[in-house]
């Protein structure tokens, strides 16, 4: 299965903004920070709403957190 989340990027993105992936797992509502550890590290794909937030909090559009081929 092909992934749809540049995860590198978004990683480089969260790093600059100085976020944890703490911070992140509780923009996102989870209940452990392994939750967005594993989108980060495309072990997860994330849900739509999931994207949604991610894109408010890093302020970047969806389309920059996904790769080309998907957009």
């Amino acid at each position: 299965m092909k992934k749809i989340v540049d995860t590198q990027y978004l990683k480089k993105i969260r790093e600059e903004k100085g976020y944890s992936h703490r911070d992140m797992a509780k923009f996102l509502g989870a209940k452990s920070s392994a939750t967005y550890y594993n989108i980060e590290t495309g072990k997860t794909e994330p849900k739509a709403s999931q994207l949604l937030i991610i894109s408010k909090i890093l302020k970047i559009p969806i389309k920059k957190i996904l790769f080309q081929k998907f957009n």
